[in-house]
């Protein structure tokens, strides 16, 4: 017969798994006729936790949930950064790192949760990461803290760029450059994210009481790598009169726009400028101008959600924060006064 699973005590004992799990984990929360209960469930079926060497001789492992990206966790060089910073942290306090990627929107736990398999969780970036996914696992009652990502249902540990400011900066200096055709590239909206980089261009544009054209803001067209930008700049560049500067939400969409441009032979930035946000390494946009964009601290990031995992794992009862990381504007060479 197969091994009886914390489903399986969770059924018998009429309880959710995660009762189990705090039981299992001697976390508070579960009424003293439920602990009673499921000691009787897990001394019937004959349930064992299940352990591993690496689980024995580390505090445990924390789940690492990240949606489905075009390029692996460690080719998209914005996770990459935040994992590694988190990694080197875990390892730091003791503890081992899990991955669990969602390649599309759930309505159940992710399995690393719904099998007790890890003792914390940090969620990743956002998109198929939805409010409503977040909302189960912090029912669940299992330590959580996102990263690039926050709830609208509920206040959440989360680590944030300041995406508006770093939007803004970038956008007022296309303004302070004289630009005043100024378009957007903006990303899916199932992003946080992109969308607050969205208004902190709005804001910019309406600080400096340019009129909003709807027409220079351009809706995402295609998605993945290499093609995100592409076809978004060439819809841009049909328009009578095109733009003079382009703020691109991403640099990889930035990266797609500049080859439109160059297609239509164009020069960067001579004839259009155009910025994004990020910060990729300069190898990234080899034999294209290198890019004004804005920077921030991955590593970090990931450095400090380790940190308040490890804090709210120890002590539940810590109130939810959000911690936004500062952005800062890097101009560079794709950024000129208008001709």
């Amino acid at each position: 017969m197969a091994k009886p699973t914390i489903t399986d005590v969770a059924r018998l004992s009429g309880v959710s798994p995660s009762a189990v799990s705090m039981y299992l984990n001697n976390r508070p929360g579960i009424s003293e006729d439920t602990h009673h209960r499921i000691a009787r469930a897990i001394d019937e079926l004959g349930y064992v936790p299940r352990t591993n060497g690496a689980k024995n001789k580390s505090k445990g492992f924390i789940g690492l949930v990240v949606e489905q990206l075009p390029a692996s966790l460690t080719g998209d060089l914005f996770y990459a950064d935040v994992a590694s910073g988190l990694q080197k942290e875990a390892e730091q306090l003791g503890y081992n790192i899990a991955i669990s990627v969602i390649d599309e929107p759930i309505n159940t736990l992710p399995r690393l949760v719904d099998e007790d398999s890890v003792v914390g969780l940090i969620a990743l970036g956002g998109g198929d990461i939805t409010d409503e996914l977040l909302e189960r696992i912090v029912n669940s009652n299992i330590p959580v803290v996102t990263v690039d990502n926050m709830s609208n249902l509920r206040p959440i540990n989360s680590i944030m760029i300041d995406n508006h400011r770093g939007a803004y900066l970038v956008t007022r200096h296309l303004i302070d450059l004289g630009h005043r055709r100024i378009a957007i590239i903006q990303g899916p909206g199932k992003y946080k994210s992109l969308t607050e980089r969205f208004y902190g261009y709005i804001n910019a544009l309406l600080d400096a009481e340019i009129e909003i054209d709807w027409s220079l803001i351009q809706a995402p067209l295609s998605k993945g790598i290499p093609n995100k930008g592409f076809k978004e700049m060439q819809a841009l560049l049909e328009l009578d009169p095109p733009p003079t500067a382009v703020f691109a939400v991403s640099d990889r969409t930035a990266l797609g726009a500049m080859s439109a441009i160059e297609e239509a032979n164009l020069r960067i930035p001579t004839d259009i400028s155009i910025v994004g946000f990020d910060d990729l390494p300069p190898y990234t946009y080899a034999n294209k101008p290198a890019l004004t964009t804005v920077t921030s601290q991955r590593l970090e990031m990931g450095r400090i959600a380790m940190q308040r995992l490890h804090q709210i794992i120890n002590d539940p009862s810590l109130v939810p924060i959000n911690i936004v990381m500062p952005s800062q504007l890097v101009i560079r060479d794709s950024s000129s006064k208008p001709r």
